[in-house]
């Protein structure tokens, strides 16, 4: 990245912003008191033994109360969702969802289903629901009822040996909406990814994402939520999975993840990956990850961008960071690929991505050196380890930058993460500029 090119990514980010502002017009939200419809919805499951198809039901009250709506799932009654739902056209509904939703338990008919999808022949995910429309609010059970069960450890155990995952897998849910919420979201065992989050003004609370396995096989792409959007918070979160707890994707700003518990095999929270497509530029922005334990994860704080992208991160922080057997608790990458379906996070070619204004602080806990990584391996080296020839697994910060100018105001203050051998914290960071980062709070050798 030369000085011209970083001109360039700053007036293009202003430019986004300014494009982003036209798209998203302020609008009135939703008045909730004017949900005067109400749909409730039967079930068959108890009457024909968790047999019958309760998804026509469900559609049809999806088309009934579309509008000014509260959509009832009964206190403690079973629905069987053998078909996917889709709702796309509602406007100021609730989702009240006090009931138990049970995906189809037949891994091949699943398959067919998503093979025969127009999202299949689009090269798209299929999510088995699908809900967009100003004004959404889900509102789970805050007790013991209100999950999705996905049966998705059928789907881990038959996973070849070697392999990530059997083909046509579903994502559980896609909600795209503006002044929406979604509370007390509960997700046992997805077969893949669990929340597509894609709006604005949306405030998720209390969710619960429960992916662990319960054999040797590994739960692969099992993501938390994917966020694109503005002004979106999420607040006490627990997830056990195994991907990112969250993923904040291009052209995403004023995102907030706070008081989170994060385990099993997750790859924590992570920025990106921006800059996949050459040719477009994409940010991100006023990201704040605060009050967050870590618990077994493979990552706590983590920036992928792709090599040889373009665009901007800016003003991202974590703060308050409980470690807790983390491998990576600080992994920053700008060197990111996926050749031929492949993943890998070490050193490759120049980015054009700048990042300017990330801070880390207040981190603490221990670094997984016994027994690093989070069980995803298929090839030697792990897909993480690719391009890190010498890792000890005793270091507490990996920052690669793709040349001298493209982090800039990199801060960290008050980490306290150590080696569970007992072994001393190491750091491994490629052209960080002193200049360039004049609170950066460690040495970096090339820099």
């Amino acid at each position: 990245m030369t000085l011209q090119s970083a001109l360039k990514t700053t007036i293009l980010f202003i430019i986004s912003l300014i494009n982003h502002a036209t798209v998203n017009k302020p609008v009135a939200p939703p008045d909730p008191t004017a949900r005067s419809n109400e749909c409730s919805i039967p079930s068959k499951y108890a009457s024909s033994n968790g047999t019958a198809d309760d998804s026509p039901a469900v559609l049809a009250a999806f088309v009934t109360c579309n509008r000014n709506a509260v959509i009832h799932f009964g206190r403690g009654v079973d629905y069987n969702i053998l078909t996917p739902i889709k709702a796309t056209n509602l406007n100021n509904v609730m989702i009240h969802m006090q009931g138990n939703l049970h995906l189809p338990r037949d891994i091949m008919a699943v398959q067919k289903v998503v093979s025969g999808s127009v999202e299949s022949a689009l090269s798209k995910p299929l999510y088995w629901f699908e809900f967009a429309g100003p004004g959404i609010d889900f509102l789970g059970n805050a007790y013991e009822d209100g999950w999705i069960y996905s049966y998705g450890q059928a789907w881990w155990d038959a996973n070849p040996t070697d392999a990530t995952g059997l083909a046509l897998r579903p994502q559980l849910m896609s909600l795209n909406t503006t002044y929406g919420s979604l509370q007390h979201f509960k997700s046992r065992q997805p077969i893949a990814g669990n929340v597509r989050l894609i709006g604005s003004n949306i405030a998720v609370t209390d969710a619960i994402i429960d992916a662990r396995s319960n054999s040797s096989k590994f739960p692969f792409n099992t993501f938390g939520f994917a966020v694109s959007g503005a002004n979106i918070s999420l607040t006490n979160s627990v997830i056990f999975n195994g991907d990112y707890a969250i993923a904040i994707q291009p052209d995403s700003h004023n995102i907030n993840f706070d008081g989170a518990t994060i385990g099993f095999a997750s790859r924590g929270m992570t920025i990106g990956p921006i800059g996949e497509d050459p040719n477009v530029f994409a940010s991100i922005s006023n990201i704040r990850f605060n009050d967050v334990t870590l618990i077994d994860s493979l990552y706590a704080a983590n920036i992928r961008t792709w090599a040889g992208g373009q665009g901007l991160i800016k003003d991202v922080s974590w703060s308050n960071i409980r470690n807790f057997n983390v491998t990576f608790p600080i992994f920053v990458t700008q060197a990111y690929s996926n050749p031929n379906g492949k993943q890998h996070s070490g050193k490759q070619s120049t980015s054009d991505v700048l990042l300017e204004g990330v801070s880390f602080k207040e981190f603490s806990g221990t670094i997984n050196t016994f027994h690093p990584g989070d069980g995803s391996c298929v090839t030697d080296p792990c897909w993480y380890n690719v391009g890190w020839p010498g890792l000890t697994h005793t270091e507490y910060v990996i920052f690669n930058c793709s040349t001298e100018l493209s982090c800039r105001n990199i801060t960290t203050a008050n980490i306290w993460v150590y080696p569970e051998n007992g072994e001393t914290s190491k750091i491994i960071c490629v052209n960080l500029k002193r200049n360039l980062n004049p609170t950066l709070g460690f040495p970096c050798g090339s820099g």
